[in-house]
């Protein structure tokens, strides 16, 4: 019979090499994570607050602060905006834990979401101060001597939605799904290029109108029987432009399909990994590259 010690130490083990990082619903907490974004990024929120939630509560599964400030933030507005602002005050209130600096934006965040994220900074500017005391005086015990640590500062890349509407996968490139992106890209490329190819071929060979041949001689002034009249322009000027419609119906088919798909994964902002470079550019439209993908911005 097996000693106790030796149970104890087999259950150990056991649930040592149990899988680990799973959110409820036997996703992993990174999956659950971008399920939880793509449908705040949606505005999603009920099905949000369902899914980030068991994140956070009754213990945090996310693996890096900055994911954790993300979940707080979009948890916090989400809750805003379905009606409940107790327990949208409790998540900026722990936002504001991790990051005392933090604040929303007024020029791309909901007037809402800064009036009232600001009011909770005014009732608590006391805590927050104390706080922010407590923060710094971490960064001085472990910072180098002779050298400040840099403030973490979390970037947000933010996505329009009209780049959605438009074809060749510039939605999919702005999601960061570049593979589907290129793919579209292709494929559009494609079956335009044989639209406007079948097109101009037909305009440059046969004109608007084909010209009809007389397959026997005739007299002047005598009109060609109908049966030996030569249809193979027509016939051949016909071909061409059924190649140009079923290309452009298909061309216009797949770019809705493009639109669709760039609309149900379209994430209004993603947060840019640590340490990417921003600049600042000129005013007006631009596409961009950054890490997630191919992008339009307007830089104000």
């Amino acid at each position: 019979m097996p000693s106790l010690g030796l149970v104890a130490a087999l259950a150990s083990a056991l649930f040592a090499t149990a899988p680990t990082g799973l959110a409820p619903g036997g996703l992993t907490t990174r999956e659950a994570f971008d399920r939880g974004r793509t449908a705040f990024g949606r505005a999603e929120y009920a099905r949000a607050i369902e899914i980030l939630r068991p994140l956070l509560y009754p213990e945090v599964l996310l693996d890096s602060e900055g994911e954790v400030v993300q979940a707080r933030r979009m948890l916090g507005v989400a809750y805003l905006f379905e009606n409940k602002p107790d327990d949208a005050r409790r998540e900026f209130h722990k936002l504001l834990e991790l990051r005392p600096d933090y604040r929303f934006d007024p020029l791309l965040d909901p007037q809402r979401v800064v009036d009232f994220f600001n009011g909770v900074l005014k009732d608590e500017e006391a805590v927050i101060a104390e706080m922010e005391q407590r923060r710094l005086a971490r960064i001085r015990k472990f910072e180098p001597p002779g050298r400040r640590l840099p403030p973490a500062v979390m970037r947000y890349e933010r996505h329009s939605f009209a780049v959605n509407f438009v074809p060749f996968g510039a939605g999919q490139f702005q999601n960061g799904q570049r593979r589907k992106g290129w793919l579209f890209l292709g494929i559009e490329s494609f079956l335009g290029a044989v639209s406007v190819g079948a097109f101009a071929a037909n305009l440059s060979i046969y004109g608007l109108t084909p010209h009809r041949m007389c397959n026997q001689p005739q007299p002047m002034g005598i009109e060609c029987p109908q049966s030996a009249i030569d249809h193979s322009q027509e016939d051949r000027s016909r071909l061409l432009v059924g190649v140009q419609v079923a290309s452009g119906a298909l061309f216009w088919a797949v770019s809705v399909w493009g639109v669709i798909d760039a609309i149900y994964y379209h994430q209004s902002e993603v947060l840019m990994p640590e340490g990417t470079k921003v600049s600042r550019a000129p005013s007006g439209p631009r596409l961009t590259f950054s890490p997630n993908g191919l992008g339009a911005v307007w830089a104000f």
